[in-house]
């Protein structure tokens, strides 16, 4: 009898060593598993604030940009061409209208607005400058 009551010991013993021994190690495994989640959120909530600082900063350079872009008022320029004035579009490149007027008929301080790039705001300055010094 006595040697069955020291196996049911001997046996309740190692079943109860095996019990606690695989819940120490659960609970281990899972606070090394929280632990990882923690640092993976503490890293997404990093990454997601980083990201939102350059989605303000993308959209305060964008709001720069537009503020500091210069409208152009004048719509044409008058230059010198072969001693005739002739009208470019604002961007002196794209060629408007030749004209038949001299530039050595102009007065003197037009001639060197001329010389210069004379600035044209819109048609009616354009039309109004070509009647006056159209012969």
């Amino acid at each position: 009898m006595e040697k069955k009551c020291s196996i049911r010991f001997l046996l309740f013993g190692i079943i109860l060593s095996a019990a606690f021994s695989l819940s120490v190690g659960f609970f281990a495994g899972s606070h090394k598993s929280w632990n990882t989640y923690e640092e993976r959120i503490v890293l997404l909530q990093k990454q997601n604030e980083d990201l939102l600082a350059k989605q303000e900063l993308q959209e305060a350079e964008n709001a720069l940009s537009e503020s500091l872009k210069v409208v152009d008022p004048y719509q044409y320029i008058l230059l010198e061409e072969n001693g005739y004035v002739a009208v470019y579009h604002a961007d002196r490149e794209t060629l408007f209208a030749s004209t038949d007027i001299l530039v050595t008929d102009l007065p003197e301080d037009l001639q060197i607005e001329i010389n210069q790039g004379k600035l044209i705001e819109n048609e009616e300055q354009l039309y109004n400058f070509l009647e006056n010094y159209t012969s």
